[in-house]
């Protein structure tokens, strides 16, 4: 399950000019459905959540998990070298999983 995570994570930094969850908002804002948020480091393309620890309604590779006042979805990660400066790979409730979220 992590290889593949691994393998893809390249290829989020990179592609057009609007981000995915949890990506910097792009020139043109983010992806379809998700909404910048300009109060988190570098900017965040979020999509909102209700249950923490959950998948669903998340795209693929993404846990629903609380971020500073939210829950949004959030790239999962291993380490926090996984993760975008300023954010760290910690742990989510009710789950095994581990997700990027804003350093406090």
């Amino acid at each position: 399950m992590l290889l593949p995570l691994l393998m893809a994570l390249p290829l989020l930094a990179c592609g057009d000019s609007t981000g995915g969850v949890g990506e910097i908002c792009g020139d043109e804002g983010c992806g379809s459905g998700l909404s910048c948020r300009r109060d988190f480091p570098g900017t965040f393309c979020a999509q909102d959540c209700t249950e923490e620890g959950a998948g669903g309604g998340c795209p693929e590779d993404t846990l629903c998990t609380r971020q500073l006042d939210s829950l949004m979805c959030s790239p999962v990660c291993d380490s926090s070298s996984d993760c975008r400066e300023s954010y760290a790979c910690n742990g989510v409730s009710n789950t095994n999983l581990k997700a990027c979220q804003v350093k406090l």
